[in-house]
């Protein structure tokens, strides 16, 4: 590890987990817009009072931050891109903290965000400060901090094609990731695409007695009956055409799987499972969750829910489901096909409500912010990273690769199993200071890859 490095982040450490226990004390949770503004604002302003440039950019968007630092015209850059949003907290029931407490204990930092991803982003730009103090960033830095990550980034798109100029760069790391469960970092060189749509299903015009079960429709059933044309019983899609468009993944591609230490029974043991769907394990486990494409009931919900018993025959069910897209599959053309299956079985009753989309997205292993990566892992954690060719799951990576022509990966010190989504949200101390030391090596790297370490 590079000890003038690690000595110069050592001596801010404290202050800056102070830092990241106060960002995350901002609740922005982008699904009800709770705290949203207000916490872009206080990040706008720790970035100013870092002495990075910063603009916020409103609209009908939640806040977009754009830093940068030390971009000069003619000089090679590096684009971050991270999220400040974050989840709903709930069930709160199940927190053994407030949320946004950004509780700091011995070993850890809790709070919703704290390992998604407030502490990725902070380690960005804390490790491009110390390059910079320390007179070794040689190379322009500029940052893309979203609102909206965690519904679908539905305006990122648009506003990186607007501002194509402003974020020109010659890569990008989001920094959106987590470790392995053995501690590597992980690498990942692209994301699964995502289309997530609502069924909504009305029978009659409103609630009945379920005494009249026998003579009147039932929303829900005629929902279940629905979604059972969908997908089989160990999860093949059954939507005709779905599979056109897909790629599979080439022999380089099964070799960083093969390579992947995936730790079978933890993640059993997490979920408690005893078996994976269709008895898969090893390498044949893997490339089904890497590559193949997903039909999932996010959320079902009619009738009565509460405590005790109502007999009623609910006039309305709604089910939200989320697919998962592999390359080159294309959204638009999934939801097409899903209406056309749907009418074709006799379902044209059902409503689509489309509530997100998101393409499949693709980078080189080969490409110098991949490579640099991997060189900034063995600096950093003294091992290899665990390079994913594919990640299971989604995020707007298309945007850069496809819409800005970039090179991209996903990387981060988020804990394996952090709680990213879940209550009791954390991120561990040495994470967080290892993470700051992995994004710096990052940019330094990235920098000799690009222009010889000028």
């Amino acid at each position: 590890m590079d000890e003038e490095l690690r000595r110069h982040i050592e001596e801010r450490f404290n202050h800056h987990l102070e830092q990241l226990s106060n960002l995350i004390r901002h609740p922005s949770v982008s699904a009800t817009g709770l705290g949203v503004n207000e916490c872009a604002e206080y990040l706008s302003s720790m970035m100013e009072s870092l002495g990075i440039n910063c603009r916020v950019y409103q609209g009908k968007h939640h806040p977009i931050i754009v830093g940068s630092v030390n971009v000069e015209e003619g000089q090679p850059c590096l684009l971050v891109y991270d999220h400040y949003d974050v989840q709903p907290p709930d069930p709160l029931e199940e927190w053994s903290m407030d949320p946004f407490s950004g509780r700091i204990d011995e070993e850890r930092v809790y709070g919703r965000g704290a390992s998604d991803s407030k502490a990725n982003l902070l380690s960005y730009l804390f490790g491009v400060c110390a390059l910079r103090d320390l007179g070794r960033l040689s190379i322009g830095v500029k940052f893309l901090f979203e609102g909206e990550e965690e519904i679908g980034s539905p305006h990122l798109e648009g506003f990186a094609v607007s501002h194509k100029d402003e974020l020109a760069a010659d890569a990008v790391v989001c920094c959106d990731g987590e470790l392995d469960a053995s501690g590597r970092p992980t690498v990942t060189l692209g994301m699964k695409g995502l289309l997530y749509v609502e069924l909504r299903c009305r029978a009659t015009s409103r609630d009945a007695h379920s005494s009249m079960a026998p003579i009147l429709p039932s929303a829900p059933w005629r929902l279940v009956c629905a979604l059972k044309t969908l997908r089989g019983g160990d999860g093949e899609i059954l939507i005709p055409g779905w599979r056109e468009g897909l790629v599979e993944p080439g022999r380089r591609e099964l070799d960083m799987i093969a390579k992947i230490p995936w730790d079978e029974g933890k993640v059993r043991e997490e979920y408690g499972v005893s078996a994976f769907l269709r008895g898969l394990s090893g390498p044949a486990l893997l490339k089904q969750l890497l590559y193949e494409p997903t039909c999932n009931i996010a959320g079902l919900s009619s009738g009565y829910e509460g405590e005790g018993s109502k007999t009623v025959l609910p006039s309305t069910a709604m089910a939200k489901l989320d697919f998962r897209l592999v390359y080159d599959q294309d959204p638009n053309r999934c939801l097409s096909l899903l209406r056309r299956h749907l009418d074709e079985h006799g379902f044209a009753d059902v409503e689509i409500r489309q509530l997100g989309m998101l393409e499949p997205s693709h980078t080189d292993p080969d490409a110098p912010i991949a490579r640099a990566c991997r060189e900034a892992a063995v600096d950093a954690y003294g091992c290899e990273a665990v390079v994913y060719p594919k990640n299971p799951a989604s995020g707007p990576d298309y945007v850069f690769t496809k819409r800005l022509g970039l090179d991209s990966v996903w990387t981060g010190c988020a804990p394996a199993f952090g709680g990213a989504h879940s209550p009791n949200e954390f991120i561990g101390i040495e994470d967080f200071r290892r993470g700051i030391v992995y994004a710096s090596r990052v940019v330094e790297l990235f920098s000799t890859q690009v222009s010889g370490g000028r």
